[in-house]
């Protein structure tokens, strides 16, 4: 071990692993339990492996560097006894997502961290996130369950931009490979931010989560329907699954700050999925479209971070010392 103090990027990235593995093992505890599809079950194995590495490998850091380990999530947040309330498929979908969030966050956190052991922390999550993914992919294949972006004829010659009107909003051309992609892949992070809310709305015995879990779900309706409506704008269908994502019960199963606090990273996720859509997109129409919607989420994510603080949800991230504070 390193006796090189940690960084305030990697007490922050850590921190935040922690939380996230924490709050994930609720989750598939429950899925395990409920789960019928003995196919399903070695990659919920891998995942919940793959979480509680997590949980460990950041609790020693923080106790080496004699930081204190945040409290997170536990057994505490999730009902085991409760009925099946997400179907196989859904979980099957859920675990996929979790890879790809999982890829996305242990890149980001990689390439801002510096000590030697953070850093092999994070390749190794890498590498677990990306076997989780790969064996979801393929199941999902498999079964017929993974929904594939929509397939384009390409033009078979090299060309140049030639003018601005490429880029234009209003004369629109037809959509390029690269915005496709984005379109089609953040239509299928609102499919399932739209289950998931439905999921919790129907579970919760909290009137203030249930409304506040409606309002997310309308949310992902109108942002999946938008997506839809801009490929279908240039011939392109968006794929669709037929299957059952939700049974009809009704009992409690995870905590209300268990339920928040998985909408919060799912919303800032795909605030971040929009920014690089955003960035990556060429027609204007889009990128606007992109921006406008990020006030969206950053919005509903506010409401949420307000229910939080107001029931004493919320933990502290580690902070730097109030040194103004200091010297009144």
């Amino acid at each position: 071990m390193s006796q090189k103090i940690l960084t305030a990027n990697e007490i922050g990235v850590l921190w935040t692993q922690y939380m996230e593995n924490s709050m994930t093992l609720p989750l598939l505890d429950y899925f395990e339990k409920t789960l019928d599809d003995d196919e399903i079950r070695p990659l919920l194995e891998v995942a919940k492996q793959t979480a509680n590495n997590g949980v460990s490998q950041c609790t020693q850091i923080f106790k080496d560097e004699h930081l204190p380990v945040p409290h997170g999530y536990g057994k505490e947040d999730v009902n085991l006894n409760a009925p099946k309330l997400f179907t196989d498929a859904f979980i099957l979908n859920f675990l996929e997502h979790l890879g790809k969030v999982g890829l996305t966050s242990a890149s980001l956190s990689l390439g801002t961290s510096a000590s030697e052991e953070v850093r092999g922390f994070f390749t190794n999550r890498i590498e677990r996130q990306s076997v989780l993914y790969n064996q979801c992919v393929e199941l999902g294949m498999n079964k017929g369950l993974y929904v594939r972006a929509p397939q384009v004829e390409i033009q078979d010659q090299i060309e140049y931009v030639k003018g601005k009107s490429y880029l234009h909003p209003f004369n629109k051309r037809s959509l390029n490979a690269i915005e496709i992609s984005h379109l089609f892949e953040n239509y299928k992070t609102n499919s399932i931010g739209e289950v998931i809310c439905q999921g919790f709305a129907q579970s919760s015995k909290n009137q203030t989560i249930k409304k506040y879990m409606r309002e997310g779900k309308k949310l992902s309706i109108k942002h999946r329907k938008l997506f839809s409506s801009v490929l279908d704008e240039s011939g392109i269908q968006t794929p669709m699954t037929s299957s059952n994502f939700l049974t009809m019960a009704t009992d409690p199963v995870f905590s209300d700050r268990l339920m928040i606090y998985l909408i919060g990273v799912l919303s800032s996720a795909g605030h971040g999925n929009y920014a690089t859509a955003s960035s990556a997109s060429l027609r204007y129409d889009l990128i606007f479209t992109y921006q406008r919607l990020s006030v969206d989420i950053a919005m509903y994510a506010k409401d949420g971070m307000d229910i939080m603080i107001k029931n004493g949800w919320f933990e502290e991230p580690p902070q730097a010392p109030d040194r103004q504070q200091l010297i009144q």
